[in-house]
């Protein structure tokens, strides 16, 4: 499993990208057989994630559900000490990463994922994932930062 990282300068969404690159080698990860890879956002950058999303990539290949809204919770701490070890697979209004479509016509789509700790993951199981996202939203908390405060 590789990660890719996007420098803040490259991206346009004023974030370091990192993404996954062998998630979609996996068969179909989800209902209507598609192909999936992750990716996160970061500001400023945070290499300390890339172990962790490799990890995350190899999860399709256990048969785990990736549908948006949907959690994977690693073994330990997402990078050394975080005191988060959870990704939430955000739901998306629209694509952030136009679907890749491979020769075969399958099509790999692009999810974003958002550490969440302990709290919020009890949270986004009791009020959903939107809701999560919204409350974050609302509260002003910078998902984008490594070393942000959770609820």
């Amino acid at each position: 499993m590789e990660v890719y990282k996007w420098p803040e300068e490259a991206t346009g969404e004023g974030v370091t990208i990192y993404a996954t690159n062998g998630a979609s080698l996996a068969r179909p990860a989800s209902s209507g057989g598609r192909r999936v890879e992750f990716f996160v956002g970061f500001s400023p950058e945070f290499d300390d994630i890339a172990p962790s999303m490799s990890l995350l990539g190899s999860y399709p290949q256990s048969g785990g559900d990736v549908s948006p809204g949907q959690t994977v919770t690693l073994g330990g701490p997402l990078w050394s000490g975080a005191a988060v070890s959870t990704f939430l697979i955000v739901p998306q209004i629209e694509d952030l990463l136009t679907p890749l479509v491979l020769p075969d016509s399958t099509h790999v789509h692009f999810c974003q994922v958002l550490p969440i700790s302990e709290s919020e993951l009890e949270l986004k199981r009791l009020k959903g994932a939107v809701w999560l996202l919204g409350e974050l939203n609302d509260r002003g908390i910078p998902t984008w930062r490594s070393g942000r405060r959770y609820l």
